[in-house]
């Protein structure tokens, strides 16, 4: 069954965790380090800012080859990879010091970009196929049971630090006598990692940026100008939206299971329309300069934030190094 695309206005944020507990030392924390600026949500006022000046426009019919300037300060999906990676080995490494079989699941790079979905739909033989509903992977594939562990590793690996940083309650200190990390092994490999800085997450002043940017250029004259066109270029062919936005969040399309022809064409005539008044082009020029912008006056954070990631990086990559 494939799922209606909700909520895909906003950014995608790449994460993986492929441990029983997530990498971020910090999980599910809605605030940051000291200093930093939390992502604004979808109904946070921004404060009034001049619309920066943008050079050419490019035609554009896709971005997920392009970056943003903001990606210079996220964790890519394959650095959060290396960062998996890096805490399989010290988990394994650990558990295996108390005499038991584990080897952690080898980690896999997302695919996604932070513009792979961020316009969507962009891709006709996608909507044609899926309208706005999210491609289904497992399509066709039989359901495989999740490898079970041992009580005895479970205990062991632990589940490794909470949102305030510690370990929660009522985890093992010790197996068969034998002292335990504080909240296992996976917290002890969390702490190593995050030995000479960095959380294994995006700073919020990094996220803040992200998603500020996006908004920011969502509500940008430029860009609503060229969403008047692409309504325009709907209601030639018989469809009435505003924007983009509200063709994609049809409540129509998440009360059905999958696609429907309706949705099907709709979908396809939104990616022509982008397509013919040049949306793409026009959103993504205007979004990197608001991000760019933005970077200008957060640089010492954000310069603070991705030196936190390289230091962990390293950390990481020496860990590897080194292996099971």
């Amino acid at each position: 069954m494939t799922r209606p695309r909700r909520g895909r206005p906003l950014p995608v944020l790449l994460l993986t965790a492929t441990l029983t507990a997530a990498l971020a030392l910090t999980a599910g924390c809605s605030s940051g380090p000291a200093g930093t600026t939390a992502a604004p949500s979808p109904s946070t006022t921004l404060a009034p800012m001049e619309p920066p000046p943008i050079g050419d426009v490019p035609r554009l019919s896709r971005v997920d080859d392009r970056a943003l300037p903001i990606e210079a300060y996220l964790l890519s999906g394959e650095q959060f990879r290396q960062l998996d990676a890096a805490q399989g080995v010290l988990v394994t490494r650990c558990v295996r010091g108390f005499g038991l079989d584990y080897s952690a699941p080898t980690p896999t790079a997302p695919t996604a970009t932070q513009t792979t979905h961020r316009y969507d739909p962009v891709d006709i033989s996608d909507v044609s196929a899926n309208g706005y509903h999210s491609p289904d992977p497992d399509r066709g594939k039989k359901p495989g049971a999740a490898p079970s562990l041992a009580p005895d590793v479970t205990a062991v690996l632990g589940a490794g630090l909470g949102p305030d940083g510690r370990p929660a309650p009522g985890t093992a200190t010790e197996y068969r006598g034998k002292q335990l990390p504080s909240g296992g092994c996976i917290a002890d490999a969390q702490r190593q990692l995050a030995a000479r800085g960095g959380t294994g997450r995006d700073a919020d002043v990094v996220v803040g940026v992200n998603y500020e940017g996006f908004e920011r250029s969502r509500q940008d004259p430029r860009v609503q100008a060229v969403f008047g066109d692409w309504s325009r270029c709907m209601a030639e062919r018989g469809y009435s939206y505003g924007t983009p936005g509200d063709a994609l969040k049809d409540p129509r399309w998440g009360a059905a299971a999958t696609p429907s022809a309706d949705e099907i064409a709709t979908a396809t005539a939104d990616v022509e329309c982008k397509a013919r008044v040049n949306v793409l082009g026009v959103w993504y020029t205007v979004e990197s300069a608001y991000e760019q912008e933005l970077i200008r006056q957060r640089l010492p954070e954000l310069t603070a934030a991705k030196g936190a990631n390289d230091a962990m990086l390293a950390v990481a990559a020496s860990v590897t190094a080194t292996g099971t």
